[in-house]
């Protein structure tokens, strides 16, 4: 993620990137059998050479900049808590900074005190650290009756803690968390370091994981890069913490089949009272969950996920045919969350392998599949060890909430890009394996469970990557359950949706061949949205979240950008809202109207009921202003087979139409005025 402009400077570098690429248009099955080599262990992409000049998308509200960092990447895997709301409704944001050298790299931190953001915004946020040296990585928690706690690791020693009574105010108190003191041969003696951390609190309990600095040769309870547990308790009164001696989670050292080793971000601690919760998911492993109820001290296990990929796979022995397609497997991409009756809910991200030729160096990704579904411990385990028991079919048909790609111009498929001019070789996305649907974070407030995450928008929401790419932009989409997780009603919102964007005709420029389909238009003002962030808690209705924005999709691999930094979004909503607001289904139908923006749509909030309908169906919908409109029904192939002129009243309205003489299937429902336009699916029985 680095910045780029759309401007005349860059237009022809722009141009002829498209130029290269078709865009193939597919169904989630069809995307699904695309595939392409990758090395085992491949690498992250440079940063550019030369700085492309670029356009500032700036604060759009209800989105604030909070923060600023020159470092690109926030994460190996999932995301550690990095937005606190506490009780009284403030609010405590962590991120990783870092100014124009890699040396100034560590946390960033911004306050909201109720009334504003006391360390600055827009171009005014803060990009300087908190720890007296350099560090990443850092998780957020709070502490104790009103403080809070940074933990971060500076990649030598061990961990770097931040703590201070009075959260938002005062200096804070660092120290040290050294690890298990352990031979590493990388350096020639004993290292004390502890990487990754993710922390949560029960008050003045303190649940600390993160992983021990060694390799092949250097274990740890015979584990590498071992998985250690802390658990500490704070004294406000001095502001120190007492912490006990380091612990491997659960049954950890009776499995070392996948235990032998952990990757960073690979697993998450999460509390609620009592009852703590590590999830574990590396990328195409099995997914564990060490859980206790007797706040840190039993833990029992249950396996989530039982890959269908092989313990201690090895590309040269382990065979994974491509018969039939992938094997489905998680992406090392996850969120966990606890509810107040103690119970772990659960997102992973999906994508696809093989291995169809032995000791190539080489494993195949199915980067096509796309997706990400949601768990709880009342719905049953993946122990079936298949390669189908993750498809996204398959998780659907047993009643699994599932979320890919959203069809936002409700064409009944998504756009994959293809290199050249042929559609057999195509972009691979670099998140670190992560698929085009990933990055959850989950919150859960009584029976209502909410869930956000990052997406690959359509076309035309593209940009070019650091290797000269094109590839499509992300966005922070989201969703919620009121029924504890069983289904998600609602729809889903487009949070990151950019209402300062403006289309931009390429055909004027006549720079891309006329069987180029990338010949038409693209979108400028819009960009990457990443690594979102939701604060856990639910206060006075409100759902915080944050993420980051910049201009070139895809990531740079930490590299250090010396334009203007990336963004750190901020962003609150109505958590009834979550679903309802900018509902995909509404938001970029017919939405650009001409070539200098997008109109501010009228209508909003379009049910049909019931349906499926028989012989009539009530449209219901909201508009903030009065007009003309017309109502059309379309099938599948894009005729229109009803229509009528209406009068949409301001406020709530309700049309009724008859559908006696339609055929049976399925139909898209428009409402459109000169303001906007709103569409919904109709089946037709």
């Amino acid at each position: 993620m680095k910045k780029l402009l759309l401007l005349t400077a860059a237009l022809f570098f722009v141009g002829a990137a498209f130029a290269q690429q078709n865009a193939v248009l597919m169904t989630r099955q069809q995307a699904a059998r695309l595939n392409c080599s990758v090395p085992l262990h491949y690498t992250q992409p440079a940063a550019p050479a030369a700085v492309i000049s670029h356009s500032t998308r700036g604060d759009v509200a209800p989105y604030n900049t909070i923060g600023q960092t020159r470092y690109d990447m926030q994460t190996n895997g999932c995301m550690m808590q990095r937005l606190v709301t506490f009780n009284d409704g403030t609010i405590g944001a962590t991120w990783t900074t870092c100014g124009t050298s890699s040396t100034s790299r560590g946390s960033g931190y911004n306050y909201y005190d109720g009334t504003q953001w006391t360390r600055g915004n827009g171009n005014s946020a803060p990009i300087d650290r908190i720890e007296s040296v350099r560090a990443g990585w850092p998780a957020m928690a709070p502490l104790g009756t009103n403080g809070e706690i940074v933990v971060s690791h500076n990649g030598s020693t061990g961990l770097l803690i931040n703590v201070r009574p009075q959260k938002g105010t005062g200096a804070w108190t660092e120290t040290v968390l050294q690890g298990p003191s352990i031979y590493d041969s990388y350096i020639g003696g004993n290292s004390t370091a502890l990487l990754w951390p993710s922390v949560a609190t029960n008050g003045n309990t303190i649940h600390l994981i993160a992983c021990t600095e060694s390799d092949t040769v250097s274990l740890y309870q015979g584990i590498q890069t071992c998985l250690v547990y802390y658990r500490g308790t704070y004294n406000p009164s001095d502001n120190t913490i007492a912490w006990e001696n380091p612990r491997i989670v659960g049954d950890m050292a009776n499995h070392l089949d996948w235990y032998d080793n952990f990757s960073g971000d690979s697993y998450v601690i999460v509390a609620n009272g009592n009852t703590v919760a590590v999830v574990y998911a590396e990328a195409w492993t099995d997914a564990f969950m060490w859980k206790s109820t007797d706040n840190g001290e039993n833990w029992t296990t249950t396996t989530i996920v039982n890959s269908v990929v092989p313990d201690n796979f090895t590309e040269a022995t382990d065979f994974i045919d491509t018969a039939g397609g992938a094997a489905y497997v998680t992406d090392g991409s996850f969120a966990a969350a606890i509810d107040a009756n103690g119970k772990v809910h659960a997102a992973f991200g999906l994508t696809g392998v093989a291995n169809p030729e032995l000791g190539d160096g080489y494993i195949t990704i199915y980067y096509g599949i796309d997706g990400l579904f949601y768990w709880n411990e009342d719905m049953p385990t993946f122990n079936a060890q298949t390669k189908n028991q993750l498809n996204p079919d398959t998780l659907e048909a047993n009643g699994y909430p599932f979320f890919s790609r959203v069809d936002l111009d409700g064409n009944d498929g998504v756009y994959i890009l293809s290199q050249g001019t042929t559609s057999d070789t195509y972009s691979f996305d670099d998140y670190h394996r992560a698929g085009m649907t990933s990055m959850p974070s989950l919150a859960v407030d009584g029976n209502n469970v909410y869930l956000i995450y990052a997406s690959c928008l359509e076309y035309p929401f593209l940009g070019v990557d650091a290797s000269n790419t094109t590839r499509y932009y992300r966005g922070i989409f989201g969703a919620k359950s009121t029924n504890g997780g069983a289904s998600f009603e609602d729809g889903i919102s487009w949070l990151s949706y950019n209402k300062s964007c403006f289309y931009i005709d390429w055909a004027q420029y006549d720079w891309t061949p006329e069987s180029s389909e990338w010949n038409d238009g693209s979108i400028e003002m819009e960009g990457e949205n990443v690594y979102p962030s939701l604060a856990q808690n639910v206060v006075n209705g409100k759902l915080n979240m944050i993420w980051h924005s910049d201009y070139f999709p895809g990531n740079a691999g930490g590299s250090i950008s010396q334009n203007d930094p990336t963004k750190v979004f901020f962003t609150s909503i109505d958590a009834n809202q979550l679903g309802v607001m900018n509902n995909t289904e509404e938001v970029c139908q017919g939405m650009w109207i001409d070539h200098t923006g997008i109109a501010d749509n009228t209508l909003s909030g379009m049910k049909l009921y019931p349906n499926p309908a028989t012989d009539n169906v009530t449209v219901a919908f909201a508009a903030t202003e009065s007009a003309n409109a017309t109502l059309s029904i379309y099938n599948l192939m894009g005729q229109q087979v009803y229509a009528e002129s209406i009068v949409v009243n301001e406020g709530n309205n309700m049309v009724r139409v008859s559908t006696s003489a339609l055929q049976a299937g399925v139909y898209m429902v428009n409402i459109k005025t000169n303001q906007g336009t709103s569409t919904q699916k109709l089946i037709v029985k």
